[in-house]
């Protein structure tokens, strides 16, 4: 009988534990993002000789048959982003098994300058699991009303369905509940 009341603690304490887990914050949708497609865009790739642009996510999408696209933009100095990268490689296998593609994007440094140092903390934090882009005067955040300069909140992890529609934005720290609401919902 002892052991089915400790059971019982247990299951209650577990419960409650959850319950008072700290969730991904979520903002809200802005207006560029509401509806319709993702504004067009593009970010340079880490050769400096590439781009990608919005119709290249759809097009890898389809090639993958994906069904979310998520942009995690980062930043070198932002710590909370590198913990999202050893969190992403770590769940890679599971992400692609779910139908997640995932997209780095350096925000607010130019490639020139940090390129080296980008690098390297990509290597370090996400190995070679993710591709990686930079946006160094953070032209894809104020186009889709995510930020007035290249200064916004990090990390910042905008998810889409494989029809470039914006299904959610996370930003910070991560909580309890990443990285399954990538491929969870909202």
């Amino acid at each position: 009988m002892k052991s089915k009341t400790q059971i019982v603690l247990l299951t209650a304490a577990f419960l409650t534990a959850l319950s008072f887990a700290q969730q991904s914050e979520r903002l809200a949708l802005p207006k560029e993002l509401q509806g319709g497609i993702i504004p067009n865009f593009f970010v340079l790739a880490n050769d400096n000789k590439g781009e990608l642009y919005r119709d290249d996510l759809k097009k890898n999408a389809e090639k993958a048959k994906a069904k979310r696209i998520v942009l995690s933009f980062f930043a070198t100095h932002c710590l909370s982003c590198r913990e999202e990268f050893a969190i992403l490689k770590k769940n890679k296998s599971e992400l692609e098994k779910r139908g997640v593609q995932i997209y780095l994007i350096n925000i607010g440094e130019d490639i020139h300058t940090y390129g080296d140092k980008v690098s390297k903390m990509v290597a370090q934090y996400a190995g070679n699991a993710f591709p990686f882009y930079f946006d160094p005067y953070g032209n894809s955040l104020r186009n889709f009303g995510l930020a007035k300069s290249a200064d916004a909140p990090l990390p910042l992890t905008l998810i889409l369905d494989s029809n470039l529609r914006a299904l959610g934005v996370l930003v910070g720290k991560m909580g309890s509940d990443f990285p399954q609401v990538l491929f969870l919902g909202f």
